[in-house]
This record gives structure tokens, sequence and C-alpha cells, in this order.
């Protein structure tokens, strides 16, 4: 899910801080800072993907910087302006140069300033959909010569003296380009014919209720994140929650959206049927008598099709993972993090998220059939380990009906699910034949599984006649407490 990033912070003098050594961090390069003689070094930085540097005068990076920092005459000069954009995932690489690039020009045009720009890739341990950009832009414009101005752009000049001038205040004007930033990333997710948006107003006002906005982390609180130490990431922790929260909500809110176009889809197909003759069902018969009982053989014959076409129907729509024990643990197609989302470590869908597990409940993100395997997988040694009484499904009857048959290809008993006599006649029988280690052994066994077979029966005879049980619960998503 494309999200909106769009931050600013100003490199201050003031705060120890210098245009040459944010530079040099960002873009993984040696810079010396000819004011003060320091050499600022960091070029075995590693993460770097793009960079790009747009300027008048065409002037190399470590000479935009070191010319930002003479011009600056005061202890406390503002040297530089930030911005930290994040970059949709779902999109290419050329996409975001072109995104980039139509900011960088629309800053430049309508402040004239120098803009340095780094790429940089997730960092370790972190989401490694975290694509993001450093642009690193003057705070004094720079005319054709190469010379920066004597005077601040006026997005630096004081709320007192933009109203003077009838100028929109800093607020205003961060707004605006951080409104800009949201346009042009989506006219690009647009035209890659993604349905993602992003937006830069807040979630109040969106009208978002149900979400929690997500908190400033600092850089004190990113950096101990980053170095492993989490616990005392306090403001990070807090963090992590929220946006954990909120991906539930995000998932919860495409299920039911999802549920309602099948719905309306079946309803509509429902309909358009229901107007349209029976083909094949008439005929002539000698008598009222051969009527009736020809009328009675095609209703059968048709019932009979129509069920046909309906099994088929499932069987097209999900067929279960054919687990080979010998080839290992089905879970190991997955790659677990510290807040135990689940991802694919290959294939088309590498690096999406499939499942995540938060102790009590493991949240399905999809309905693949390998996925479903190692949720069913994960779920089994919670049970052996004493974690959990049972596995339970909740959800889509989509779902569930999926991991129950998943789990008895598995030899897994999942609860929640009412199966019909046709799954429980297909899925639900134990395997006819075996071997075993004599003649009593067999007829143990035989045994066992006809107890086995009633056992499914008597469930199922007593599921269809209750009228309020855990599966008939009225439940939007395709997640469970104990699966």
């Amino acid at each position: 899910m494309a999200i909106f990033y769009c931050q600013t912070s100003l490199i201050a003098r003031s705060k120890g801080r210098s245009a040459t050594a944010a530079a040099a961090y960002r873009a993984a390069e040696k810079i010396m800072d000819e004011r003060t003689g320091i050499i600022n070094d960091y070029e075995r930085k590693k993460g770097v993907l793009d960079k790009f540097v747009f300027n008048s005068a065409g002037l190399s990076r470590e000479e935009l910087w070191n010319l930002a920092e003479i011009s600056e005459k005061r202890s406390d000069s503002r040297v530089a302006r930030e911005w930290i954009l994040a970059l949709p995932h779902e999109l290419r690489r050329d996409a975001h140069h072109r995104i980039i690039e139509q900011f960088s020009q629309a800053l430049i045009a309508q402040y004239q300033v120098a803009i340095d720009v780094c790429v940089h890739a997730p960092g370790r341990g972190g989401d490694n959909r975290n694509l993001h950009a450093h642009l690193l832009m003057t705070t004094r414009p720079m005319d054709a010569a190469g010379e920066l101005g004597k005077l601040k752009t006026f997005l630096e000049w004081s709320d007192a003296k933009l109203r003077k001038n009838g100028l929109p205040t800093g607020r205003q004007q961060i707004d605006a380009i951080r409104e800009k930033w949201s346009s042009i990333v989506n006219s690009e997710l647009e035209a890659a014919g993604l349905d993602e948006r992003i937006s830069h107003l807040s979630l109040q006002e969106q009208g978002i209720t149900d979400k929690i906005p997500e908190i400033h982390i600092g850089p004190l609180n990113m950096q101990l994140a980053r170095m492993g130490y989490h616990e005392r990431a306090s403001r990070w922790q807090l963090n992590e929650a929220i946006k954990a929260q909120n991906n539930i909500i995000d998932i919860q809110t495409a299920r039911i959206t999802r549920m309602q176009n099948q719905q309306q889809t079946i309803e509509t197909n429902d309909a358009q049927a229901s107007q349209k003759p029976t083909a094949g069902f008439g005929g002539l018969a000698a008598s009222q008598e051969a009527a009736d009982e020809a009328y009675q053989q095609a209703k059968k014959r048709m019932e009979a099709q129509q069920k046909q076409d309906t099994e088929q129907a499932n069987e097209e729509r999900w067929k279960p993972a054919q687990i080979d024990p010998n080839r290992g643990s089905v879970i190991s197609m997955f790659q677990a993090d510290t807040q135990g989302v689940y991802r694919w470590t290959k294939g088309e869908n590498e690096g999406a998220e499939a499942f995540r597990d938060s102790g009590k409940a493991i949240h399905s993100q999809t309905l693949n059939s390998w996925a479903l395997a190692a949720e069913l997988e994960l779920a089994q040694q919670k049970v052996q380990d004493s974690e959990w009484k049972e596995i339970r499904a909740f959800g889509s009857e989509e779902y569930r009906r999926a991991v129950w048959i998943q789990g008895q290809t598995m030899g897994i008993q999942v609860e929640g699910y009412k199966p019909t006599k046709e799954e429980l006649a297909k899925y639900g029988q134990p395997p006819a034949q075996g071997l075993a280690a004599d003649q009593k052994s067999a007829a143990e066994a035989a045994q066992s599984r006809f107890q086995q077979d009633q056992k499914y029966q008597n469930k199922f005879e007593k599921n269809n006649g209750a009228t309020n049980t855990p599966d008939n619960t009225n439940s939007s998503s395709s997640r469970s407490p104990k699966m």
C-alpha cells in the first residue's frame, strides 16, 4: 500500500550541523568543508541507490554545498533545507526518477534553488518496502551564473515578513509543497494502472476516524531502532504498534470491500440468470402421464447438471497445496521480522506480506494455498507447545473453507468451518489403505477409521441442525484468533 510521507527540516549551524556533512552522509561520499577544513568521509556507507544534483551552473555536490556554507556568515545560519520523501514500492525505478525530477523542478521553478537528491534503500531490520529519498535544497536562490542570492528564499522568511509582503505563511507554503508531492505521485500511480493513492491531508481532514495518526519518532529513537535497541526506542515502539493496528484496519476494510463487490457480482449474475429461459428443459410426449414423467426426469437431469457445474466451479476456484514432507517445512518459504510479519522470500510476491503472528492470532493476508499451509504449520507448532488449545479459523467463508481443506490435506484439524457432505466425502475421510505391522494392527486401523468416519458424520449432522454455532457468526475478515 502506497503511503504518504513528505516531511521537511532545516540543516542549521545552531544545532551543530553543516550542509557539507549532510550531503556527504546522504550521498555516501567524501566531502571536505572548505570553511572549517573538516573532511566528512562516508564512502563506506551502503544503501544509496541513486543520486541527482539539479543546479543552473552544473556544480558538483562538493562545490554546491561548500558554496552554501561560505555564503552564510552567521553562527546560527540555516545552510540547507531537507525533504524526506517516501517512494511508492508499487512503482518501478524509472517511475521514481520521474517523480523525483518533477518534484525537484517544481521547487526550482518556485524558489530558484539548487537541489541535491539521494535515493536510499530500506534500512536493515526495517520494512523492506521503505524506499525513500533525501532532498537537500539551498536556502538561497541560485542565479544562472551559479551565485547564491543575498536574500533567503521566501520559504525561509518569518511569517510576519511574509504577511507584510502579501505572501503565504511558512506553514501554508509547506502544505502546498506536500500537496504538490501527493499530486505528482498519484499521477504516476494512475499512469501505471494502479488503484493506490496517497493524500497530504491528515486522517481527520480526510474524514478517517478509525485509524490512529502516527507519531514523530525523532533521530535518536530511529537510530536506536536501527541498531537493534528496540526496547530503548520507546517512540519507535509506539509508532510500530500504531502502524500494526492501522494495517489491520486496512486489511479488514479491503476484505469487506472485496466481499461486498463479490456479493454484488453474485447477485447481478443471479438476477441475469433468472431472466434467461432454461435451455433444453422441455419436449413432446404421447400423453399427460408420459409428459409428467418426462418432466420429472428432465428436471432431475437439470438439477444434477447444475450441481456438477457448482462443484466444478468450486474446484476451479481454489485447490489445496500438495505438501511433500520430505522437502522440509513450508514456512521456510517465508521470512519473519521482529514484529512477527512473514513475507514471501521468492516469486512474484517477493517481499510482500503473507501473514503475521500476533501471539494469540495469525492474521492472513492471502488465500494462497502455500501461505495457508505455512500458517497451519505455525499454528500446529503453537498447539504442540501448549500455547493454543485448538486451531480455529474465522472470517469470510471463502477463507475458512480454504484453510479447512488445506488442513485436511495436511492432517491438521481446523475448527470454525462447517463442511458440506461432498467436502466431507472428498477431504474429511482418512485414507482407506496404508501399511500396518500385522493383521491385528490392520484391523485396529480399520476400526479407528470407521470411528473417525462416524465422528465426522455426527459432527456434520449436529452442526446442520444447530442454529447458533461458531460457524454462523457474521465475520467480515479472514483472520482467526486461533488460526
